[in-house]
């Protein structure tokens, strides 16, 4: 073996390390350290946008994220390709989904100011100068210190080419009897417009989600019928999902006065925000509420003037008082205030003394959506009837996701999606 091959193979085993041990991990939303708080990755412009840019196009995503840890350090990341169910894309390497560097630094921070609890706010947008995706498709943007067995944080997003394909779609009441009051159906089609397809059954894959939540979601979706270079998704009682509830919503913009569902606020070395009690609403009549469909935004509305380094953090306790305890089962606190995870640091556990569930976050101040979710046991899926209710009625946030795989390709591509509001204004 020559110097120079040596020399070379070493090069290459250094520039594609991150992405080896990245492969190991689960590609979803997941934060592995404690003191990392707050991770935020939207569409730049509009921070309640989901993470999706088109590909080759000025878009930008914005990540942003505070370190409770003190001084600042040098957090670096890259990107992982992943198929349309977000497992690896095995047949690529980095060469072929990344265009210039493969990792790139997080130089961009800015320390807490008049907080009563101190952070570091780091901040990029994506893709960079150096550093931006060559492919469409599912992505997971890994956050590490060093290199990829410290690793922060991971966050999905996507990239969507500009094709001709087309999607239409509304939401309705199920028309599976035994879900008729509580669930939704979304009828759609998928309109090719003079896109080439060789097997339209064979290539074409759908995923359906509704809001953000991952743990829900229609995966392969097949379609009923294909008329010349449409697939219709109509009429399929497959199609459902819960209509749920609309999320029950708190506001910590202000530390300084109690908001609706604020019980009380306590002054201490970290301020302690308690929240109303929770009740079950699965007995209640459905009411129509506005909400941000489970997400969060940060303000500061106490003369801040940049709430990224002047919101402060509160821990703000949840309580549902509950006779005894529900067996088989867990409880968790849903949304992005808790990744979309349902995980331990998003479960509620049940206090004997007090007779109900209860869950301690801390979290920045802003204002916030959840939902209360049942998980069975040896299940995966959050059921929110048992503690919120179920109604057809429910205003939600759907997107389809169309991804083509050409006969002999190597990954899912990304050709299209489409938001589509159970509530049609």
């Amino acid at each position: 073996m020559t110097g120079s091959f040596k020399y070379n193979l070493l090069l290459l085993i250094v520039i594609l390390f991150p992405v080896f041990v990245a492969a190991q991990l689960p590609n979803d939303n997941i934060i592995y350290q404690t003191n990392i708080k707050t991770v935020q990755l939207y569409k730049e412009g509009f921070e309640l946008a989901y993470p999706v840019i088109t590909l080759n196009s000025s878009e930008h995503l914005k990540l942003s994220f505070d370190d409770l840890d003190s001084g600042n350090k040098r957090y670096k990341f890259t990107i992982l390709h992943c198929e349309s169910d977000w497992t690896t894309s095995a047949e690529l390497s980095p060469f072929d989904y990344i265009e210039g560097y493969r990792e790139e630094n997080i130089d961009d921070y800015a320390y807490s100011y008049n907080t009563t609890v101190i952070y570091t706010h780091y901040f990029v947008t994506f893709p960079t100068a150096g550093m931006r995706p060559k492919i469409s498709g599912n992505y997971i943007l890994l956050v590490y210190l060093e290199d990829t067995s410290n690793m922060a944080f991971t966050r999905r997003f996507m990239v969507v080419e500009s094709t001709p394909v087309g999607i239409q779609g509304r939401i309705t009441q199920s028309s599976r009897m035994e879900m008729r009051n509580t669930g939704q159906q979304i009828d759609f089609i998928v309109d090719l417009n003079g896109f080439r397809v060789s097997n339209m059954r064979q290539d074409i894959k759908v995923v359906v989600q509704q809001n953000e939540r991952w743990d829900n979601t229609l995966w392969n979706i097949r379609p009923r019928f294909i008329r010349g270079e449409t697939l219709d998704y109509t009429y399929d009682e497959n199609n459902v999902f819960n209509g749920g509830n609309e999320f029950r919503v708190f506001d910590i913009k202000s530390l300084l006065y109690q908001s609706e569902h604020i019980s009380r606020i306590l002054y201490d070395t970290a301020t302690q925000v308690y929240l109303v009690e929770e009740r079950p609403r699965s007995y209640k009549n459905y009411i129509l509420e506005k909400d941000l469909n489970g997400r969060y935004f940060i303000r500061n509305d106490e003369n801040a003037m940049n709430s990224d380094i002047e919101a402060d953090y509160a821990w703000v306790h949840f309580f549902l008082p509950i006779p005894a305890m529900i067996g088989n089962g867990k409880l968790y606190i849903l949304g992005a205030l808790t990744n979309w995870q349902l995980d331990n640091a998003a479960t509620m556990t049940y206090s004997f003394d007090r007779k109900g569930y209860e869950l301690n976050l801390l979290l920045k101040q802003g204002l916030y959506n959840y939902i209360i979710v049942f998980v069975e046991t040896g299940k995966l899926t959050g059921d929110e009837s048992l503690i919120e209710g179920s109604h057809w009625e429910t205003e939600n946030e759907y997107t389809v996701y169309v991804y083509y795989r050409e006969s002999g390709g190597l990954y899912d591509r990304l050709v299209a999606l489409q938001n589509i509001n159970s509530v049609q204004h």
